[in-house]
């Protein structure tokens, strides 16, 4: 009976821990769920100062951000706002084009938050060149409705449910008011909460870069809609990277033209807006800004100073005190006299687009121009008056993209020319694809690009080696090795070519003489001196390396010649492979014969020595063969002593195997017994420059060859000065 008692008195001590536990638990749960409630929204502070900017977008800057917008707007600026208002009201597009600094940025910033603040777009996407961009963008909006006291005075029901997450996004999903979710998104995207005082709740802001996959982009909101954009502001769509680039040119219009442009749907007006910096003639700027291009984008474009002062020399003799009395730690008083007392007579010429836009030790907007002029003239002519110079200074002799365009021939692909006597390959080994070019050259060294590719075939006509689709790994069996796989490659591209007959114009046939493989890499050198060796075409194929050659190192053709070995005065060099006498190898100075190869790209058409293109018409792989032989750029070096040479770069994310390649075919063809018909550039420096008349008659020739005098034979533009070689 005791026991039973005992039992009882434990069931129910038992029973009321756990009334108690749940009991504590249901009040922790009320007080987490009455935290996570935001209750009413508080009233607007000033419902007047609200109402009075729902209309007028450049009086919303104006009163909410004073802070960034202290000076006086400039005419360009009231245009601007007046066009980002109407835009974003009606669904329209245009690019535009300010001076650096002008706040254009800011001001898509702040056409964002008036569009969406006032709910007249509900999906704004903001899109930048790269992903930190993007980020910075996205950030200064998230602060201004976080931190902008008067922001949040007057809308509340946007900023008083952010504030309550206290930058916190986890706590996005337990948020309510009253009980009912308001669906708030705090990360990645903005979504004003869903509360019963907004109109605008649900209204997304994403961010997204030009490099990220932005084709179909949409979100899905909790009840189970998918919305898409309506908004999108594409800030600097290019870096100066990328403007250089043609194929990155052509990408980024495209993306912009139709996965951009599309985002909405084709039953929705979408407002874009595209602020941007015009970094060279023909870049992503300058072609939507171009009206008789691209209408369509309505393309403005503003410049700090409207005109330019015709009395350049007194300027310089501005600058010139200004740059002596800094020197001497005099400040800027002298200058500043200088110009106050000539101000008519420099000013003369030209206007300030922005008045106000001055520092306090400069007297003039226009002289604060100026300072910039003289400080960079190609930024100030880039990013202040958005009309870049044609060339850059000191690159007179790169190649640009639209110079290789204006190498082609018109002549299909494989037609050799009747004046060709020489057919050379070249191979240029990646971890999973092979560039390569097939040339024909004449004696002289006139040469053809006859065909180029990349094997495997890609069925992209625009690639890079690391997005590359199949690759040579691909299509082999599975379980094989790099080096299998390389060989099956090489296996598999070199002998349909070398069996191959080139036929010539006049019905003759021309073989590759010569296939040099690229066995610079690393990963690859002894299996491609294995595949030579085992070929059965070792005649014919030759391993070869590129090296850069610099002033301080002794180039080729200085080498003393040793048994069995070969040197050029075309800085190239031939020797047994160490270890592997059966196998010669090719090396060449890579920077002497990049110089070369511009030289010959550059001279003028129909003259000998030069290069064209087998290509008859407009190309996306005509557009990426262009950017492959662009790719690097010269730097002069010298040393003490008088030799000096161009040492080649190439910047970053950008590919040069076509430009391998060709080289590559080049010196093979040197190898051959090509030769130019003046004497050929030395390693001491480049090849001659051209005197003011390069060009001489054949019949002026011939008759300096019977009067016994020396031969002179014009080769073109920027590869030299005639050169005498001789009568025969």
């Amino acid at each position: 009976m005791a026991q039973q008692l005992n039992l009882n008195l434990f069931d129910q001590q038992q029973d009321g821990y756990a009334q108690r536990r749940e009991r504590e638990a249901r009040r922790q749960a009320n007080m987490s769920a009455s935290g996570r409630d935001i209750g009413d929204i508080e009233p607007v502070a000033n419902p007047e100062r609200r109402e009075v900017c729902r209309t007028d977008f450049l009086q919303f800057c104006k009163t909410y951000f004073a802070e960034i917008f202290y000076l006086a707007f400039g005419e360009f600026h009231i245009k601007t706002a007046r066009r980002m208002q109407a835009a974003i009201l009606h669904g329209q597009r245009f690019a535009l084009a300010m001076p650096r600094g002008s706040g254009k940025s800011a001001l898509c910033e702040c056409a964002v938050l008036w569009a969406t603040l006032y709910g007249y777009r509900h999906f704004p996407v903001i899109i930048a060149a790269s992903d930190n961009l993007a980020k910075k963008i996205f950030g200064t909006i998230k602060k201004a409705l976080l931190f902008n006291p008067k922001i949040k005075e007057d809308f509340p029901e946007v900023c008083q449910p952010i504030a309550a997450l206290e930058n916190i996004t986890n706590r996005c999903k337990g948020q309510t008011q009253h009980g009912t979710p308001t669906d708030i998104g705090w990360g990645d995207e903005i979504v004003f909460a869903c509360v019963k005082e907004s109109k605008v709740g649900g209204t997304i802001i994403m961010k997204a870069s030009m490099t990220a996959s932005i084709r179909g982009l949409k979100y899905a909101t909790p009840d189970g809609r998918e919305v898409r954009p309506d908004m999108v502001v594409v800030d600097d769509p290019q870096t100066k990277e990328s403007a250089k680039s043609a194929m990155q040119v052509k990408d980024r219009l495209e993306l912009i033209n139709s996965d951009i442009a599309g985002m909405a749907g084709p039953e929705e007006n979408m407002t874009i807006f595209v602020p941007c910096t015009v970094i060279q003639r023909g870049d992503v700027a300058d072609q939507l800004l171009d009206r008789e291009l691209n209408p369509i984008w309505q393309g403005i474009r503003y410049q700090l100073l409207d005109g330019f002062p015709t009395n350049l020399p007194l300027w310089q003799r501005y600058w010139n005190i200004r740059m002596e009395a800094l020197r001497n730690d005099r400040g800027v008083e002298d200058s500043n006299r200088f110009y106050i007392e000539n101000r008519q007579a420099m000013d003369d010429g030209c206007s300030a687009t922005w008045p106000e836009r001055f520092k306090p030790n400069e007297v003039s907007a226009i002289q604060s121009a100026m300072n910039l002029y003289f400080t960079n003239k190609s930024t100030f002519m880039s990013e202040y008056q958005n009309t870049p110079a044609e060339d850059d200074p000191g690159n007179e002799e790169r190649l640009r993209p639209e110079d290789v365009f204006k190498l082609m021939n018109r002549r299909p692909k494989m037609q050799v020319p009747q004046a060709a006597t020489h057919a050379t390959m070249f191979i240029d080994v990646q971890k999973n694809l092979l560039y390569w070019a097939v040339m024909a050259f004449a004696d002289d060294f006139t040469s053809w690009l006859l065909d180029y590719g990349a094997f495997p075939d890609q069925p992209r006509q625009m690639f890079t080696t690391y997005d590359a689709s199949p690759t040579y790994s691909d299509i082999c069996p599975a379980g094989t090795g790099l080096e299998g796989a390389l060989t099956n490659a090489l296996d598999t591209l070199i002998p349909p070519w070398i069996n191959k007959p080139l036929v010539r114009e006049d019905g003759a046939e021309l073989y590759i003489e010569r296939c040099m493989i690229d066995a610079g890499w690393g990963d690859s050198t002894d299996t491609i001196y294995t595949y030579i060796r085992e070929s059965g075409l070792a005649s014919i194929l030759m391993p070869s390396k590129g090296v850069g050659i610099t002033p301080a190192v002794r180039p080729f053709s200085e080498y003393q010649r040793r048994l069995g070995e070969t040197v050029s005065q075309y800085e190239w060099h031939v020797a047994p492979v160490k270890n592997r006498p059966q196998i010669r190898l090719m090396r060449f100075d890579a920077n002497w014969w990049k110089t070369f190869f511009r030289n010959r790209a550059m001279t003028a058409r129909g003259d000998r020595g030069g290069f064209s293109v087998n290509e008859s018409a407009l190309s996306d792989r005509l557009r990426m063969l262009a950017d492959h032989l662009t790719s690097e750029y010269p730097v002069s070096m010298s040393i003490a002593g008088g030799r000096r040479c161009d040492v080649w770069k190439l910047p970053p994310n950008k590919e040069n195997h076509w430009l391998d390649c060709v080289v590559g075919c080049m010196v093979a063809a040197s190898e051959r017994g090509c030769k130019l018909l003046i004497d050929p550039p030395t390693a001491r420096g480049k090849e001659p420059k051209p005197s003011a008349n390069p060009h001489v008659s054949r019949q002026a020739a011939k008759r300096q060859a019977q009067a016994g005098q020396p031969r002179v034979i014009g080769v073109g533009r920027s590869i030299g000065a005639v050169r005498s070689i001789g009568a025969k």
